[in-house]
């Protein structure tokens, strides 16, 4: 398991997104304090969570879990760059 994968997603911070490249990419601090460098398709938190989009604004996160009757479910939570000041 990587460093990014041991926190649960609600946790980190955008502290900057670069647009306009191939693909957008994003800085994610984690509570440590750690910064990492992504991109749509990586892993991240600790619920098989994959980032599906990085906006402008926000980076996307989709995470896979099993409910009590077995079936596969999802859902999305969207991490937002503070607006500045």
């Amino acid at each position: 398991m990587l460093p990014i994968q041991s926190f649960e997603v609600t946790k980190f911070k955008v502290a900057g997104i670069i647009a306009g490249l191939r693909e957008n990419q994003a800085l994610v601090i984690d509570p440590n304090g750690k910064g990492y460098v992504v991109r749509a398709g990586m892993a991240i938190g600790n619920a098989n969570g994959r980032i599906s989009r990085i906006t402008s604004s926000s980076v996307e996160v989709v995470e896979r879990y099993r409910d009590g009757g077995g079936r596969t479910k999802s859902r999305t939570i969207v991490l937002t760059l503070p607006k500045k000041r």
